[in-house]
């Protein structure tokens, strides 16, 4: 009985985080439908549509919602820029600056970095338990984006031509992949101080936190309205793709899947699995948002995703998955733990990793 509440509270994370994965997968595909208007309008509508969602149900929450954002809306804030705004500009940016391609191989990091640096803060397994799992994900990931940037090759070289004839130069790729390792240290980054909060804070709840962080990016993305509109990126730029709705039409019912489900349904999910789990463990669980965000674009494609590509995700799960089968998946904060913010604790630890280490079992 005495390791029966651990593993429960771990069975919950994982399945939280699996969720939240496969609907973190939308965002591959609503854009590619959504190709009438640029990322940055979709992003827009995207956060929009949370914030709005969000303040509905602040409102709604009384006066105990109002507690929370009068005690940690600075931190909100700060998780607002760093896990969605922020973010998703500087990974825009790396796109339009070094290309797709190299973007996503950058980006993919993510989950690497999240288990080698949640695993130095927090010490959740011991190292030689990971080498296998870690070294599996980065070979599956290898695999995967060889095949994808194989197979768009020649489109590559194309677009490749047209960027160096438009005059743009080294230094504006070096920009583009500086952008792109930027947005994976801002998600990291708050990928721990989220965990760290809610483990510090378990009277703020899932849904109320994503909620509380889905207003403060309402916010930030209405007052970027104007900057948006001065350069462009607003406006939609072809006609409808033959739905049968208009391009605003199109946007706003992917604006409200954006929002209401991949932004704020899983942001709670994932706000569920870190809470419950090492965030080494959970950073390995954002391979599942990778995997289906693939498999979503071959179903809208009506295409098998060719064999090798099929391996590498079968190889990135199986990476997964001896991670969250690991004995010390869950990891709770002692009962005598102080509170913090979540910031204070990964800002000191990443320096000199010295932030508190999970009780023994």
């Amino acid at each position: 009985m005495s390791t029966s509440r651990p593993r429960l509270v771990a069975n919950t994370g994982v399945l939280a985080g699996t969720l939240a994965g496969l609907i973190w997968g939308l965002a591959f595909l609503i854009p590619v439908l959504l190709d009438a208007w640029s990322p940055v309008a979709v992003t827009i509508g995207r956060y929009l549509a949370y914030g709005g969602v969000s303040l509905i149900l602040v409102l709604a929450g009384g006066q105990a919602m109002r507690r929370i954002i009068r005690r940690h809306w600075g931190t909100a804030v700060q998780f607002a820029l760093t896990g969605n705004v922020a973010y998703y500009l500087l990974l825009v940016l790396g796109i339009a600056w070094a290309g797709g391609p190299v973007t996503d191989i950058i980006i993919g990091c993510i989950p690497i970095v999240m288990v080698v640096i949640g695993n130095m803060i927090s010490r959740s397994y011991p190292w030689r338990s990971l080498v296998l799992p870690v070294m599996l994900v980065v070979i599956g990931l290898a695999v995967v984006n060889a095949v994808a940037i194989g197979s768009t090759s020649t489109a590559t070289s194309t677009a490749t031509a047209a960027w160096t004839a438009a005059g743009h130069s080294v230094g504006l790729f070096t920009a583009g992949v500086v952008s792109s390792f930027v947005a994976v240290a801002l998600w990291t980054w708050y990928g721990l101080a989220n965990a760290a909060f809610l483990q510090n804070h378990p009277e703020v709840g899932s849904a109320a936190w994503s909620a509380v962080v889905g207003v403060g990016t309402g916010v930030i993305t209405f007052l970027g309205l104007p900057l948006a509109a001065l350069a462009g990126q607003i406006g939609g730029s072809r006609d409808a793709t033959g739905s049968g709705l208009s391009p605003l039409g199109e946007l706003v019912i992917g604006s409200i899947v954006l929002g209401v489900l991949v932004s704020w349904a899983a942001t709670m999910l994932w706000n569920s699995a870190s809470a419950r789990m090492s965030t080494t463990a959970a950073g390995m669980l954002i391979n599942v948002e990778t995997v289906s965000g693939y498999t979503y674009l071959y179903a809208a494609a009506r295409q098998w995703p060719p064999i090798v590509e099929l391996a590498g995700f079968a190889i990135i799960l199986l990476g997964v998955v001896l991670v969250v089968r690991l004995p010390t998946a869950a990891v709770r904060p002692p009962p005598s733990a102080p509170a913090d913010d979540g910031i204070a604790a990964v800002t000191r630890a990443v320096p000199g990793l010295s932030w508190r280490r999970p009780s023994r079992r």
